[in-house]
């Protein structure tokens, strides 16, 4: 097995990898083998290289994580980012899985002083799926000049894939509820996208640790191989837990600045909300194909990375193009699943 971040996934996984996606798994379980042999200059999360830069390429293209807190749902997307600009993942760190759950804004704050201590001072792109595009979106608002004053320049440009704020018709979600979400979350950032978690609804009503190890043993019995080992899971599911927290609290407010919208077709995670905050730069919104954790995957993620490219201003970046809309019915999730 070789490790995910926090976890590990099988060999017959990674057999079925594409080669970005093997290249950052490496990475990332070289950074946990470092953070867990005692090297104080290595962590299990923060920024991570997704891509290197050319020498005079600029500032980064910064993907803050989603949700369930890892960066490998980017391996794709990374290496099809128009120009040679360096791209940085943001991953969930201890901050998140403190005793008290941040907020978005104290989130926002802590990744914006990882990328200084960086030397990361202005992002050419702060980017985000998902939870991802709301962190961002509150960097992007909350982001000074090295000297502490606002940006005059019109603010860093930001790309929410496929993102939206929690809304506000739904309430804070039961403790079984959260851990379907969560199985299901996992899934879905596997590529293993299902119309429902094919666990025993009594699972949800054990305790944490029993109902995740439960629900991973039904999984298993159906080929649908996590990969988590017990402890890594319990750690990913506080980080999840203490995630949807800051976002059901969180209330996004005005922005100056460039700002592309990306909505899947078959999500309800719908650009209205960002729209409506959007001050002086009217928004691009582009419409693509398929669902919520469809488009990093082919073909869609193709899409998303030339939206990239055009918000960092790639020159000669091929402009993304909104398709009309799907003939037929769309298929859509229920509410709570486009939070994530």
């Amino acid at each position: 097995m070789a490790e995910q971040g926090a976890e590990k996934v099988p060999a017959a996984r990674i057999e079925a990898l594409s080669p970005a996606k093997r290249a950052l798994l490496d990475s990332l379980a070289r950074r946990r083998k470092s953070a867990t042999s005692g090297d104080p200059t290595a962590s299990a999360g923060g920024p991570v290289r997704l891509r290197s830069g050319a020498a005079d390429s600029g500032e980064p293209i910064v993907l803050v994580h989603p949700i369930g807190g890892g960066v490998f749902c980017y391996a794709e997307l990374s290496g099809l980012i128009p120009g040679d600009r360096e791209v940085i993942g943001l991953a969930a760190d201890r901050f998140l899985r403190q005793a008290a759950p941040p907020s978005v804004e104290e989130l926002a704050d802590h990744y914006l002083g990882l990328l200084r201590d960086r030397g990361v001072d202005r992002p050419a792109v702060l980017a985000g799926w998902s939870f991802g595009g709301v962190v961002a979106y509150e960097m992007a608002r909350r982001h000074t000049t090295p000297a502490g004053a606002p940006a005059q320049d019109g603010g860093v440009p930001v790309v929410l894939i496929d993102s939206a704020p929690w809304p506000r018709q739904t309430g804070a979600w039961s403790r079984a509820t959260m851990l379907e979400m969560f199985v299901e979350d996992l899934l879905g950032s596997g590529g293993m996208t299902v119309d429902r978690v094919p666990v025993e609804p009594a699972v949800w009503q054990l305790p944490v640790p029993d109902a995740l190890a439960a629900a991973a043993r039904q999984l298993t019995a159906r080929g649908l191989e996590l990969g988590l080992p017990q402890a890594d899971m319990t750690d990913r599911y506080t980080a999840f837990t203490h995630a949807t927290a800051a976002m059901q609290r969180h209330r996004p407010r005005p922005r100056s600045g460039p700002l592309t919208l990306l909505h899947a077709e078959h999500s309800q995670a719908h650009p209205e909300t960002w729209t409506a905050l959007a001050r002086d730069i009217a928004p691009t919104v582009l419409r693509v194909p398929g669902d919520h954790f469809s488009v990093l995957r082919p073909p869609t993620v193709h899409r998303v990375a030339e939206a990239l490219g055009q918000a960092a201003g790639v020159p000669d970046s091929p402009a993304p193009r909104s398709p009309a809309p799907a003939s037929g019915p769309a298929t859509t999730p229920p509410q709570h699943r486009s939070t994530r």
